[in-house]
């Protein structure tokens, strides 16, 4: 599905205003961490530009659903997030509602055109527009199209690491280090909504890091569609491993967290980054999506099952205590019984510290879409949960050696239930596990060692080793 861009307004500017003067608007994300870091931007857009973030939507002047159209599942769920949103618009017509994202991005004339209710539909990458229709006079037709096709090069939006004493850093933060993908593997939509892959520069990237630490974050985490394949497309030669050892060298008390590294290319000298970085923590996500070579062929995957081995036997070696997380395709179009036999032979052998499966999503405009061999929904749900099983019986194991030991947690927030809620290194948000303290163990967000108590699946209960905040950084490998 191809969409016309519509005319665009670009030459618009935030200009800085009392915060919550212009009116208090209530963001809803959905989907992965790079959405997530695509929100992280729009607040602080609007926040700088005097607007006012509440998290009840009941409270908002204007709501913006951040959507996720990456598969069937996620767009249903980003479908159902607008019309609740809509369902929230009082017949005044004062409230505003503005649809942004992946999802808005791919199908703006579709939401449009059948969705009533809507301000405005705006493409994934200009926050600046997000404030612009929210200041837009009101109209009585269809909605404004602000979508263009992703730019040639990565646009900053330098207002996203913007921090004050009315604007604070969050305790752990994503970092887009890239947008957009050329790797065609050939179940995968994201190229064509996200474009070709467009890298920032590392100066950008250790500027938002640093103004991130120097505010009080604790963790940065990396974020692209591949970011292994960060710097591929920039001519000076600089790659993920020259990135994470500038990044090391930033003064302060932070953990790194790498997420998405594609196997295919990842590189020696990452994976010897990965080792020698202490603020690195040792944890990658390195989704394999399949096993077997003949499936590899198939996705174009770039890979081999050997070359992949290979990979993972190096990280182990240059980071024993490593978490690797990664996730599969389950039920591809072409999948035969011994392709998913092989599957789970090998995940028996590796183990995995994280791993989950999702079931072939069949999307518009992709290659796979085409192919003949589809599984029957039937026989995929049955190997899904056969991959899932697989996974409970050694991921509690692992949980539970870690009764006992002394491990560095980053505490975050309180839980509903006033209990304090963080993660070890081995974990990163929302994905993996938590580590849960009791109500009064800390007195703040921060880093402290803790000795495990119990295990409850992937979750631990812990006790701190002292009430106060560690100050040193200390590996926790």
């Amino acid at each position: 599905m191809t969409l016309k861009p519509l005319p665009l307004h670009s030459d618009h500017q935030s200009q800085p205003a009392a915060p919550g003067s212009r009116g208090r608007v209530y963001l809803r994300t959905l989907g992965c961490p790079k959405n997530e870091a695509d929100g992280a931007a729009m607040i602080r857009h609007l926040e700088i530009a005097g607007w006012s973030i509440v998290d009840d939507p009941s409270l908002a002047d204007a709501e913006i659903v951040n959507t996720c159209g990456f598969i069937e599942q996620t767009k249903t769920e980003s479908l159902d997030a607008i019309w609740e949103a809509v369902g929230r618009k009082d017949s005044s017509g004062e409230r505003r509602l503005i649809v942004t994202g992946c999802l808005a991005q791919r199908y703006s004339s579709q939401l449009a055109s059948q969705i009533e209710g809507l301000d405005a539909v705006v493409g994934f990458n200009r926050p600046d527009l997000i404030e612009q229709a929210l200041l837009a006079p009101k109209s009585n037709g269809a909605p404004a199209c602000w979508v263009e096709k992703p730019d040639a090069v990565y646009r900053e939006h330098p207002t996203s690491w913007m921090f004050d004493d009315a604007h604070p850093a969050p305790i752990s933060a994503y970092i887009k280090v890239g947008d957009g993908c050329d790797n065609a593997c050939r179940f995968c939509a994201i190229p064509l909504i996200r474009g070709k892959l467009r890298s920032r520069t590392a100066d950008a990237i250790v500027n938002e890091a640093l103004a991130l630490v120097q505010n009080g974050t604790r963790e940065v985490i990396l974020v692209s569609q591949d970011t292994t394949s960060w710097g591929l497309d920039r001519a000076d030669g600089i790659g993920l491993a020259q990135l994470l050892r500038r990044l090391d060298g930033i003064s302060g008390d932070f953990w790194i967290r790498v997420m998405y590294a594609h196997p295919a290319f990842l590189q020696p000298d990452h994976i010897v980054a990965i080792g020698d970085c202490e603020k690195v923590v040792p944890y990658l996500d390195m989704p394999l999506q399949h096993i077997s070579d003949r499936m590899l062929r198939i996705m174009n995957r770039h890979t081999t099952r050997l070359e992949t081995q290979d990979k993972i036997d190096a990280l182990r070696r240059a980071r024993p205590e490593i978490a690797l997380r990664t996730t599969f395709i389950i039920g591809h179009p072409g999948e035969t019984k011994s392709d998913f036999a092989e599957l789970m032979s090998f995940v028996d052998e590796n183990a995995f510290e994280r791993m989950g499966g999702f079931i072939y999503s069949s999307e518009d405009g992709t290659p796979a879409a085409r192919f003949r061999g589809r599984v029957r929904a039937k026989v995929a749900r049955e190997r899904l949960e056969l991959l899932n099983e697989a996974y409970d019986r050694w991921s509690s194991d692992q949980s539970v050696d870690k009764i006992g030991r002394t491990l560095r947690v980053l505490i975050e927030n309180r839980t509903d239930d006033g209990q304090w809620e963080g993660r070890t290194g081995y974990d990163a948000p929302d994905i993996d596990g938590r580590v849960v303290l009791a109500s009064d163990a800390v007195e703040n967000p921060g880093f402290y060692d803790t000795t495990i108590e119990r295990a409850d699946g992937v979750d631990l209960f812990a006790v701190p080793v002292n009430k106060h905040a560690v100050r040193v950084m200390e590996t926790i490998s």
